[in-house]
């Protein structure tokens, strides 16, 4: 009965955070109980689970993160469902940022359909504020771009947004020799936190979050965000 008592007593601690957020390699465990951190789960891989283990390290900024959180960007819809609900089962107070790329289901009407269903699983949740539907268009290298630049015209590729974003964000590593995507997906060049110290050096990040913010805003007035570039990212940090 002990036994049973402790490793429920386990499952309960090990999404709380007295310090430091963990970093990417670190799966559960147990550590001080503190303030409960929102939980990131993202459909994109390497660069949202570097990027966000960079901004708990190097920011005011905190979150519950895990690899397995961190999914692949194709079936978002069938890995974010059980993620909420397990999330969720062990913490009825938590706060969860689904974060994710829309150029994955824009134009493909049985992907959008998917999506819809999915909401519509987490209706409540999502009305609630305890789940929030953060998704980039055309992805997270839009949200990047906006570090740099107010810009809103509709990019609705990677390829667009990419070489936009290149000439800003290669700098900020070592090796700028090579291509943006090989620099933004791979491990051994995201590892390293100085392009995230770089990309929110100087007030950059908040730039990014107003610009996010009202540029989603001024759309929605005027119910045009279709036709626009956007990221709902802002969310995270708000």
């Amino acid at each position: 009965m002990e036994e049973r008592e402790l490793a429920e007593d386990i499952k309960q601690q090990q999404y709380f955070d007295a310090g430091p957020a963990p970093s990417p390699e670190m799966d559960e465990g147990t550590r001080e109980m503190g303030p409960l951190y929102p939980f990131l789960i993202s459909g994109g891989t390497n660069t949202e689970r570097y990027y966000f283990t960079h901004i708990n390290d190097t920011t005011e900024y905190k979150f519950n993160i895990r690899p397995k959180y961190f999914a692949d960007e194709s079936n978002y819809t069938e890995a974010f469902p059980k993620r909420i609900k397990e999330i969720l089962d062990a913490n009825t107070d938590a706060k969860i940022f689904c974060v994710f790329d829309w150029d994955t289901i824009y134009g493909d009407e049985t992907k959008l359909k998917r999506h819809e269903d999915f909401e519509k699983q987490f209706k409540t949740e999502i009305s609630n504020g305890s789940v929030a539907i953060c998704q980039s268009m055309p992805s997270i290298e839009y949200w990047f771009l906006l570090h740099f630049e107010d810009y809103t015209e509709l990019l609705k590729d990677y390829p667009a947004v990419s070489n936009r974003l290149a000439p800003y964000i290669k700098p900020c590593f070592p090796d700028t020799s090579k291509g943006l995507k090989q620099l933004l997906k791979m491990r051994k060049y995201l590892e390293d936190s100085t392009w995230v110290k770089n990309l929110c050096s100087g007030g950059k990040l908040d730039t990014a979050i107003k610009r996010a913010e009202e540029n989603i805003k001024t759309a929605e007035t005027a119910g045009d965000l279709e036709n626009h570039s956007y990221s709902y990212v802002y969310k995270v940090f708000k």
